[in-house]
Formats: structure tokens, sequence, C-alpha cells
């Protein structure tokens, strides 16, 4: 970081407040700013009896109550009045009943990773609107707000109508000129036997080289955007079927407590590493997603500044084909004659006629402003890109730092877990045990086998039944008396 982006403010974001009941409740946003080198000293900007005057406020720190609102408002007016500047992103806006706990804490880091940003350009955080921010009272920024939208919804002058039609005339110009420097458009032109010439093409390659990477990275990081929530979705499922096995092994947990069999113990070891999966899988990639999502902003602001300095190339570029333009019908005049008032007495030399005065200061002024945005954002991008390093590893050191607690917790849940599966089983559910209790059942059956089979032979006497005869019982003589 360079000298002059050192941060010579310290800013902060405070919880959100709620404010009011019902559909009128709203939430606002303590923001405490203080000078590097001030005291301790905090004073609030209600009016006192005691409040010191402005030049003692500049030394001490100042607390004021912000709403998202106020927050929206100096970035746009940052953004009209710093164009070619990179406005640090704001946090997305949400309906009211989706902003829960974890949001608001999100928007705060976002509100104030904003306010951060701020304070560390040496050109934004000069401009009145950002003093009016951390400066004014919330009634005192209520007017400020209303002194610029009035100003903006003056009534129709003839200053106010000339400066209308000068945007629409800049306007139409740009257009015209984006469309001549489309490809397609010199294609057909050149078929139909028109030649379309640009002169004085601005042409940057160095910039362009520029545009083509912010351009690639942009692309690259929505695509990853895109990817870690459909991971994060993924990681979601996951974690709903650990519970679902959570849910069947309680179920057979209460079973076995009913009997008395398995230990449950055993049940909640195995149930906690499982509870530490699902959670670490369902909050893996939130955080992760997040800061992607916030680079992503990030990467559009870029974009932005950039569609700020092609409006002004268009601008200026159609303010030189109107100067061509006008110079290409000044010199296609005819010879006047001797009565002609253009021409000279003394030698019969032709005199040009005088150029547009008016058109050459918009040309002027339209390369002035142009220059100037062209310049600030060459030097905003190199700004991206020395900060987006950092932002960089930043984010995936954060997300390393959560594999690392995530590693740690689920550890610790697995030595507690296997000190309890490891320990030794109740000595009424050992194996010995319930062998012997098998093999005693095993030979009782045995015993009233053998007395219901001592019963039956005993019945069978007391009934004198008489055994069937077999061959071998049978007299050799029965047949003796059979003649063949």
């Amino acid at each position: 970081m360079d000298e002059h982006d050192a941060p010579t403010m310290s800013i902060s974001v405070g919880p959100a407040g709620k404010v009011g009941d019902g559909v009128n409740a709203y939430y606002v946003y303590t923001v405490t700013s203080a000078p590097i080198n001030a005291p301790s000293t905090t004073t609030t900007t209600k009016p006192t009896e005691t409040e010191p005057t402005k030049d003692k406020d500049a030394a001490a720190s100042a607390q004021v109550d912000r709403r998202y609102s106020d927050f929206l408002w100096l970035h746009n007016q940052l953004s009209k009045q710093c164009a070619g500047f990179i406005i640090p992103p704001l946090p997305a806006k949400v309906v009211g009943i989706l902003q829960g706990p974890e949001f608001r804490e999100d928007r705060r880091a976002g509100l104030e990773r904003f306010l951060r940003k701020v304070v560390m350009h040496d050109e934004l955080k000069n401009t009145e609107f950002f003093k009016s921010f951390i400066e004014c009272t919330p009634v005192e920024l209520t007017a400020v707000k209303a002194k610029t939208q009035a100003a903006m919804l003056s009534p129709p002058s003839l200053a106010a109508v000339a400066q209308k039609t000068q945007a629409i005339n800049s306007w139409w110009g740009k257009a015209m000129q984006r469309i001549t420097e489309n490809d397609h458009f010199k294609m057909l032109a050149a078929k139909a036997g028109h030649d379309v010439v640009n002169n004085e093409t601005i042409e940057d390659p160095g910039f362009e080289e520029l545009i083509k990477y912010v351009r690639e990275l942009h692309t690259q990081v929505r695509v990853l955007k895109v990817k870690i929530h459909a991971a994060d979705q993924q990681n979601k499922l996951t974690a709903g079927a650990y519970c679902d096995l959570i849910e069947c092994l309680h179920g057979i947990a209460d079973t076995e407590a009913a009997y008395s069999e398995v230990p449950t113990s055993d049940f909640s070891a195995v149930l906690k590493l499982l509870d530490t999966r699902a959670r670490q899988t369902d909050s893996e990639l939130e955080r992760f997603g997040l800061a992607v999502k916030n680079f992503s902003r990030w990467m559009h602001a870029v974009k932005i500044a950039i569609s700020v300095r092609e409006d002004r190339r268009l601008h200026y570029q159609s303010k030189l084909a109107a100067k061509a333009k006008e110079t290409s019908k000044n010199t296609g005049f005819e010879t006047p004659t001797a009565e002609s008032p253009t021409s000279s007495k003394t030698g019969g030399v032709t005199s040009a006629p005088i150029p547009n005065k008016n058109l050459h200061e918009e040309v002027e002024a339209a390369r002035v402003e142009f220059e100037k945005v062209h310049a600030r954002v060459v030097s905003e991008i190199a700004r991206f890109r020395a900060d987006k390093s950092a932002e960089l590893r930043h984010m995936f050191a954060e997300f390393a730092a959560l594999q690392v607690r995530n590693s740690a917790e689920l550890t610790e849940a697995l030595n507690a877990s296997m000190v309890q599966l490891k320990s030794p089983l109740p000595s009424r559910l050992m194996f010995s045990n319930s062998s012997r209790f098998l093999s005693q059942s095993t030979f009782s059956d045995e015993n009233n086998q053998a007395e219901d089979e001592n019963e039956a032979s005993a019945l069978l006497h007391k009934m004198r039944v008489r055994p069937v005869a077999t061959d071998s019982a049978a007299k050799p003589d029965a047949y003796a008396d059979v003649r063949l």
C-alpha cells in the first residue's frame, strides 16, 4: 500500500439496532469515525451545551446513526461526482422478511468494508458528500439529501432546457459513433458503396489489454460464483443426508435403550461425529461463497469505471466527427465571384469561412474530460490490481483457517468418540455370558425332549399297542402247503 493510500481515519460500523415496530420498523447502524492520531474522547452529533466547536471536533471521534438507504445515497452521489473512480460496492439489498441475524451481521461487515475503502481512497474521502455522511446528524443529513434532490427536480428554465437538449444531442452523437465503429455496420456500408471514415480515431493498445484482462477476470469470477453456489447446495443436500442418518440412529438407540442392550453412550459417540460433520458440511462453503460474491461486486465496480471512460471516449469521438464533418462542408464551397462578399478585392484570393467557435470549444471540453477520466481509470485499475492480490490472499486464508478450525473440531470429537468406543463393554453384555446362557438353554431343551419321548413310550405301553410285524418275524413254513 502506498503512503498516499494510508488511511488517516479509523472508521467502524456497529451492530444493527432496530427502531420502531411492525411494518414501519427499520434498522440503523452506528458509524464511529476518528482520526488515527486523535485522543480517545468521543463526542456524538447530538447538540449539547458543552459541545465543542467544529475545529475541536475535528480532533475527536464522532458517532452517527445511519440507515442502509443513507449508505446507498452516499454510493450514488460518489458515482455521480467522481466519474472514473472505482466506487467500492455495497452489500446487496434484501427485503426485510429475509433479514435474519446472520444476514444483518454480513451486511454490517459489508458496510464497514465499503466505508474503509472510501477512507483509504485519497479522492473519495475528501468529497463533501462523505464528510456530510460521517459528520451530520440524521436531521442535517436529511436536509442535505433534500437539497440534492431539489436541485435535480428544479423547475425547467431556459438553461435547464438547453442542458437537457445538449444531453440528448450528446447521447445521439455517442449512439451514432458507436454504430459507425461497429464492424458489421462498416461491412454493410462498404457493400452499399459508402465509405465510413472515423477521423482521428482514439486508439490505446495498452488500455485495450487492460480491458481484456478485466473482462476475462470478471467472467471467470462469475463462473466461480456459480460453481460455488452449486457446490454449496450439494453440500447442504449431503448435510441433510447426514441428518437422516442421525434420525435413524436415534431410533435404533431408543430401541436398544428400552431393552437395555447396547449402551446408549456408543450411539452418542457416533451421533456426535455425524452431527459435527453435518454442521461443517452445511456451512463449509457459505463464507467462501460470500467472499467470492463481494469480489464479484468489486469487479463489477471496475467495469462500471471502464464504461464511464468509454462513454467519455464516445462523446469526444462524436465531437471530433462533427468537427470533421463541419470542416468538410467548409472546404467544399464554390469559388465566389467578384460580387461575393467573401472574395478579396486586392488579388481575388478566396478566404475560407470562419469555423464554428462553439463546436471547437465543445471538442476541447470533451477532450479535457476524456483525458481526465482516462487518467483516473488507468490509475484506478493499477490500484485494483495491487489490492486484488491482497484481497484474494485474504479470501483464501479465511477459507484455509475455516478448514483448520473444522479439522480441529472434528479431531476433538473423534478422539472423544474413540475413547468411548474403545472402553470395555459391561460384563452382562460380554460374549462369554451370552454363550453360557445359550448353552444352558440348549441343555434344558434336550432334557425336555427326552422326557417327552419317555412319556410317549409309557402311554403306548398302557394302551398295549402291538408293534407292526416285520418280514424277519414271519415263519419260514407259512406257505409250505402251496403247490405250483
